[in-house]
C-alpha cells in the first residue's frame, strides 16, 4: 500500500517530534502494510511550518538512512501539504514548497471558511502544469454542508483525498458521514494516513478502517482508488 499523506519528518511541523518517534511510526505504518509514503509536512506561509525544499530533502535522507539502519524497508518519498494560497505556484517556483513527483499539488483549506477566490487558485495551479489535490475534503464544513462542492471541485480538475481514519469517526460524525457520501458517489480519488504521531489509535483501527471502506465503496472501486494512489509516486 502507498501512502500520499504524512507527516512523519522529525521535528518539523506538528507531526512526529524526533527520529525515534518518526521511526516507531515508520515501524507500525510497514507492519500494516504500506510498502511507500508520502512524507508532506505542512506548508504554511508567515508560521514556523515553511521550511524550504533543501531543508526538507536533507531531512528526508536523514530519516531514510535510519529507517533502513532500524531494518525498515519502506519507502520515503517527498512533498508538503500546503495551505491555501494564491501564491502557491510561486512556492513551488521558488523551491519553497514541494509537489509530489513534481507533478501533483496537495493543499488544504481552512474547516470552516470558505475560500472566495478558490477557483482562481485551482487555475492557477492547473495552468502551470500540477494537479491540484485537497486534502481531506470530508473535514470541510462547506462539503460536509453541500456534497455537490466536491463534485464542482472534482468538475474543475481537483483530485479528492480522504482520510482512512474518518470512515471510523476519528475526526467525528460530520466527516465519518461525508466520507461516506464521497465514497458511495465515486467522488474520492486517493486516500492517506494523514498520520502525526507514533501512539495513536489509527494502527490497531486500520484493518477495521479498511473493511468499513471496502463495504462502503465496493472491492472494485477500491482497488482503483489503490491503483491510483500507487501511480502519484511511479
Amino acid at each position: 500500500m502507498i501512502d500520499i499523506h504524512s507527516h512523519i519528518l522529525p521535528g518539523i511541523d506538528d507531526g512526529s517530534k524526533s527520529m525515534d518517534e518518526s521511526l516507531a511510526i515508520l515501524k507500525q505504518m510497514e507492519e500494516l502494510g504500506f510498502t511507500d509514503i508520502v512524507c508532506t509536512p505542512h506548508y504554511i506561509e508567515l508560521t514556523t511550518f515553511r521550511a524550504n525544499n533543501t531543508k526538507k530533502q536533507e531531512l528526508l535522507r536523514k530519516t531514510q538512512a535510519a529507517a533502513k539502519k532500524a531494518g525498515i524497508s519502506i519507502k520515503l518519498h517527498l512533498g508538503n501539504e500546503i495551505f491555501v494560497s494564491r501564491d502557491i505556484v510561486k512556492f513551488l517556483e521558488k523551491k519553497e514548497a514541494m509537489p509530489i513527483n513534481k507533478k501533483y499539488v496537495l493543499f488544504e483549506l481552512p474547516f470552516t471558511t470558505e475560500i472566495k477566490n478558490l477557483g482562481d487558485i485551482i487555475f492557477d495551479i492547473k495552468v502551470n502544469g500540477y494537479t491540484p489535490i485537497l486534502a481531506h475534503p470530508e473535514r470541510y464544513l462547506m462539503i460536509q454542508k453541500d456534497i455537490r462542492v466536491a463534485k464542482m471541485l472534482k468538475e474543475k480538475g481537483v483530485k479528492l483525498q480522504c482520510n482512512y481514519s474518518s470512515i471510523t469517526g476519528q475526526y467525528g460524525k460530520k466527516p465519518m458521514k461525508t466520507m461516506k457520501k464521497l465514497l458511495k458517489n465515486g467522488l474520492v480519488d486517493y486516500l492517506g494516513s494523514d498520520i502525526h504521531r507514533a501512539k495513536h489509535s489509527f494502527y490497531g483501527d486500520f484493518p477495521k478502517m479498511l473493511k468499513r471502506i471496502k463495504r462502503i465503496a465496493g472491492e472494485s472501486y477500491f482497488e482503483k482508488i489503490e491503483k491510483d494512489t500507487a501511480s502519484l509516486i511511479k
